[in-house]
Order: C-alpha cells, then structure tokens, then sequence
C-alpha cells in the first residue's frame, strides 16, 4: 500500500495534486504501521543491550546513507532541469515524478525481497479468546497493556512521556520548521537549502557510530538524553547566531553539528526502546511509543506558525524546538535507574524465550537431544558424562 500510494504520485499535476495528497496521508498512515512491525522483530535479534545498539546503529547507518544518496541524485537531477526548462513549476513537476518513479522502483525491490526472504515466520504467542475476533482482541489488548505499563513499569511510563517532546514524529515536522526558517528568514536559495539537506544527511552516519559506542560506554538511556541535549544546543545556537542572510555561511557547519545529533538519537532511542519494553509484547509496546511519538507532532509546527504570524522574531519560534526536547530529557530523568528497569524486565525475556521455544517446535527438538544423550551417556558435547539426577525426584530433567 505505502508502494501503490508513492506510484500514483507519478500522475502529480496541477489537476491531481487533490488525489496524490490524500493517497500521501494513506501511505504514511501505513508507513507508521510498518514501521511498527518491523520494529517488533528487534528483540528477536538479541536481549544483549550492546548488541542491539550495535544492531539499530548499521540499520540506521544503512538508512542514512540510503536516504543521503537518493536526495543527492534527486537534486542533482533537478538542478539540471532547472537549467533546460523554462518553467519553475514544470521543473518542480518533473522533480517529484523522478523521485516519486524513484522510489517506486526502490520499494518494490525491497520490500519484495524483505518481506519474502528476510523476515522469518513468527509463531503466535496467544489464541484469540473465544467469542472474540481479531480487531476487537486488538484493542482491548492495548487498553489492557497500556494500564498495565503505567502502574509496573515506571521507566518504561516516564519515557513515553518523554516521547510526547521528542521529535520522534517528526523528524518531518521538526525539518519543515527548519527549512522554513532558512528560506524566509536566513534567505537561502533552493541550492543552498539542499546543500545544508545533503551535509545534514551524510552527518547522520557518524552520529550512528557514536551511539553505537555511547550505549556501551554510558547505556542506552544515558545516551539518549546526551543526544536529545546536543540536538537542543545546536537549535539554540542557530536561533541564536543565525541572525540574518549575512550569517547563511554560519548553517553549513551547524547542519553537520545537527546531522551528528540527529543520527544519535534514533539509534540510541530503539536500544533503549528494545530495553526497556517486557518481552512477548512487541508490536502492542511498539505500537504504544508510536503513538506516544506521533501524538504531539503537530505541536511545534502549530506554534511556530502562531508565532510567526504574530510577528514574533523567528529565531524565537525557531528556539521551540530547543524547549520541546531539553522538557524530553527531563523527562526521562524521572524514569530511574537504567539498571533497574532493565533489571524489572528480565523474566520476561526467559519466559518471552520459553513461550517462543513452545509455540515454535523447539522444545521438541531438545527434548529428543536431551534422551538421545541420555541413552548415549553424552552431554551432547560428544563427552561422556554421568546423566545428571538433580529433579528427578519429581520426574524431571533440568535441562541447560
């Protein structure tokens, strides 16, 4: 669906802009929806924290330099045709069929090979209650986990409360506020605004690497506020440097500085997420923080709009940004101990791994490793060791 709504945007014109915008709302309705699915496969990559940020940060690192590529190849593109056309409009046309046939063609590679090849099958954890359907399930089940992680779980509560503030939503909304900063008040040019588009990209990379070390090095939730703190001081020093297109040079760098945050954050974000959530929950847990991510998205477009119109100085409106994710990182102060939480979620992973083991045929095959060990008086290991006898009082078998 995301595919099909990115492909009718080929047909953009002065007559279909209606139609392409309402099929742009679906298809990032469903990208919000996807995401959601494939974030709850995280865990099942690994319950070891510096593995999963080693994991979010080259899945990141691979995302960003996708993304950084095809923007790059778009302008490139289009600067050309600004230069054969005559028209600004038809060039911006063309531009967003290019990029829209681009990612047409991208997507149904992809997501084709992914989701037949790489995505394995999950078993299901839980039956559907009699008398009840799939949809109706879904939702109690929410109601029912959401009262649940807001009375036992306080990190997990406390960050996603943080998350109302974080530009989690929007990476988009937060982006159009800048551009709209730098093209009316800096007085940017298009060429110069995806030079700074560019840099900021290819920043996002080494912002990756270092939350991949500063998840060892501090853990994840540490990381994460140190992310959110340098992406706030950067927005603070361009409202508060960047006082007119006589300081334009000044973005350049502070975009790479911006960049280097923003790649930080992502990542560190999902490790903690991955953290934090009980196990055998996911797609519910992960639904929940993107809903909690995207609910207050529209928050600072909205007051930057307020402002400007008011005639409020635009560094000011531009400084919001600052206030959201400096109230985030507070915010997560109240969520405790990082050892804590993760500590208050820890049996979940041996019985999310016990229930996947049963539901997947696994127990099976040890139990038939473990006789046909005992029959060899091996421990599997092709070592003769003497079968062990701790529970079988009660008829059974430790097993490791």
């Amino acid at each position: 669906i995301m595919t099909v709504a990115v492909a009718v945007q080929i047909a953009i014109n002065e007559d279909t802009w209606l139609a392409v915008w309402i099929f742009e709302i679906i298809g990032g309705y469903f990208l919000i929806m996807h995401q959601v699915c494939t974030m709850a496969y995280l865990p099942d990559l690994t319950h070891e924290t510096p593995e999963m940020g080693h994991y979010t940060a080259r899945f990141m690192i691979d995302q960003y330099f996708v993304q950084a590529c095809f923007t790059l190849i778009i302008i490139l593109v289009s600067t050309y045709w600004d230069h054969k056309d005559n028209g600004i409009l038809a060039s911006t046309i063309a531009t967003a069929r290019l990029s829209a046939g681009m990612a047409t063609g991208i997507g149904c590679v992809l997501f084709t090979y992914a989701w037949t090849f790489l995505f394995r099958k999950r078993p299901k954890l839980r039956e559907i209650p009699e008398g009840s359907n799939i949809f109706t399930t879904g939702f109690q089940r929410i109601a029912v986990t959401t009262k649940h992680v807001f009375s036992k779980y306080r990190a997990l509560r406390w960050f996603l409360v943080a998350l109302l503030f974080s530009p989690e939503a929007g990476a988009g909304v937060v982006l159009s506020i800048a551009v709209t900063f730098l093209t009316f008040y800096v007085k940017m040019t298009v060429t110069e605004i995806a030079i700074v588009s560019i840099i900021m990209l290819f920043c996002n990379v080494p912002g990756a690497l270092i939350s991949r070390f500063m998840c060892r090095k501090i853990n994840p939730l540490n990381s994460f506020r140190c992310a959110e703190m340098s992406y706030a001081m950067v927005n603070a020093l361009i409202a508060g440097t960047v006082s007119g297109p006589e300081k334009k040079n000044l973005v350049y760098p502070y975009a790479a500085m911006a960049g280097v945050a923003f790649g930080w954050m992502f990542p560190s974000q999902r490790t903690l997420t991955v953290a934090i959530i009980p196990k055998g929950q996911e797609t519910e847990m992960m639904g929940l923080i993107s809903f909690f991510g995207q609910i207050m998205g529209w928050l600072p477009a909205l007051l930057f709009t307020i402002m400007n119109e008011n005639g409020v100085d635009m560094r000011w409106s531009m400084s919001l940004i600052s206030y959201f994710l400096a109230t985030s990182c507070c915010l997560t102060f109240m969520c405790g101990s990082y050892e804590d939480a993760v500590q208050l979620v820890a049996h979940t992973s041996d019985e999310y791994l016990k229930q996947y083991s049963r539901n997947s045929g696994v127990d099976n095959f040890f139990d038939e490793e473990q006789i046909k060990d005992e029959n060899d008086g091996t421990d599997g290991s092709g070592t003769n060791t003497p079968p062990s006898t701790e529970g079988k009082e009660d008829g059974v078998v430790e097993m490791a």
